[in-house]
């Protein structure tokens, strides 16, 4: 499938140039000429359903908004058939953090608004507030750092008078509290922006999920379940890419979550990282285990669904949690 690893090609080119007025082109270059585009960004307010939506989503992203997009194309996944395709990469995004008093007068006015808000328990506050320290100090021996977070993206393509062109996207990163957010999860504006998601979604012309892929998707419910109000599709026909909201049900004990931490930093002491890596990744997967047992498990879902005759079937799941690791019992 070397036509849609050019497509992955020209969508990192322009990560990687990151000029703003290009975007209305690459939309145009490389994206279905489809009004009913569908993809979800990573914060409340990216879900984009149409080509507008999505050239102003990554104008933003290459305008200050993201730091270095890069795509694992050389070992991505992708499955095709007829004139439908799907594809998995694995992706990485830095930041470069520096000190100035800027920035530390930002992370007052964090510290300010987490002790402010109280749309979170004062347990998820610190655990938050935890762990933008961290990123704030995460080499505090040198003025200038970098940080990765590990990132994934993933899509549908259909063939358009013989070219592929992409039709979904789905940009997930691990981000604090809900899967794929920043740093809106401790504002009240955060739960104002889930209802006006729910609204849009329900008032999207067209492409609307029917009673039996519904069906289908209460079928993969197990220790996790959906909002069904949360349900939006770009049907290709016969291929179906489907996006979709939930929250993991089943109850794990601090002290799980916390042996799991003890194990993984007794790997790292043991590892040849050099020392201040050692100090460091200690205190992240501190900080992360914080977060596990403070914040519930809620996260997204894209698939490839295919409509046959005995119903729907899944060809592809991407599931986006909130956290770099997953404690083992939790599914």
């Amino acid at each position: 499938m070397q036509e849609i690893i050019e497509i992955l090609n020209k969508l990192q080119k322009g990560y990687d140039e990151k000029i703003p007025e290009n975007a209305p082109s690459l939309i145009a270059e490389i994206f279905s000429s489809r009004e009913d585009l569908l993809t979800l960004g990573t914060g409340t307010g990216e879900l984009c359903f149409n080509r507008d939506e999505i050239m102003e989503l990554i104008r933003s992203d290459w305008d200050g908004g993201w730091g270095d997009f890069k795509i694992d194309i050389d070992n991505a996944k992708i499955e095709g058939d007829g004139d439908a395709a799907w594809f998995f990469a694995d992706c990485s995004l830095k930041y470069i953090f520096q000190d100035s008093a800027e920035r530390d007068e930002y992370t007052i006015e964090i510290i300010k608004e987490a002790i402010a808000k109280n749309a979170a328990s004062p347990k998820q506050r610190l655990s938050f507030l935890n762990w933008c320290l961290d990123l704030r100090w995460h080499h505090w021996r040198q003025p200038k750092r970098e940080h990765l977070w590990a990132s994934e993206i993933s899509g549908m393509m259909l063939k358009e008078n013989g070219a592929w062109k992409i039709a979904a996207l789905h940009f997930a990163t691990n981000k604090p509290y809900y899967s794929d957010e920043r740093f809106e999860q401790l504002t009240e504006e955060y739960e104002g922006s889930c209802q006006r998601q729910k609204a849009k979604i329900a008032l999207r012309r067209g492409n609307q999920p029917d009673k039996e892929l519904l069906g289908s998707l209460k079928q993969l419910e197990g220790s996790f379940s959906f909002d069904l109000e949360q349900v939006a599709v770009f049907d290709a026909g016969r291929f179906f890419w489907v996006m979709a909201f939930g929250i993991e049900e089943k109850e794990i004990s601090e002290d799980e979550v916390m042996n799991k931490a003890m194990k993984d930093i007794s790997g790292v002491v043991a590892s040849d990282m050099k020392t201040e890596d050692k100090v460091l990744a200690t205190k992240r997967i501190i900080g992360y285990a914080l977060k596990e047992t403070a914040n519930g498990m809620k996260f997204r879902l894209t698939a490839i669904a295919e409509k046959t005759a005995d119903g729907y079937r899944f060809r592809h799941k991407h599931f986006s949690y909130p956290f770099g690791w997953i404690v083992e019992g939790k599914f």
